[in-house]
């Protein structure tokens, strides 16, 4: 079976048009789970970032942080866009700080990539 990263770059925010593309890397998550792969990593990028904030209690952020603590999925949010864009200094439990450099380490040892 195959060892994916995911990498995530919008919001979570279902008022975004993009927001969809959450929800289905999390159904493609899901189901590649249930077929038997791995998932090493979700990386959150750009927007993404904004799951992670512990003042938002959004629907599909809770359902992040449920799949992972189910399966051991570690949920990395880039600590640069947080800070520095959004200025996150608190998580949401079940996300964590990291960087390009852990998203890439990851990556390199994943045998697919997958971007929403």
């Amino acid at each position: 079976m195959a060892q994916f990263v995911l990498a995530l770059h919008t919001s979570p925010n279902a008022a975004q048009p993009a927001h969809y593309r959450s929800l289905l890397a999390l159904r493609f998550a899901q189901a590649a789970v249930t077929a038997g792969h791995r998932i090493s990593q979700v990386f959150f990028y750009q927007s993404a970032v904004l799951h992670g904030h512990a003042a938002a209690a959004q629907d599909i952020a809770t359902q992040w942080q449920a799949f992972a603590q189910q399966h051991h999925i570690p949920l990395v949010l880039c600590h640069t866009v947080a800070a520095t864009e959004y200025q996150l200094e608190q998580l949401a439990e079940g996300y964590s700080n990291g960087g390009l450099t852990e998203f890439a380490t990851a990556a390199a040892a994943a045998d697919k990539v997958v971007q929403f």
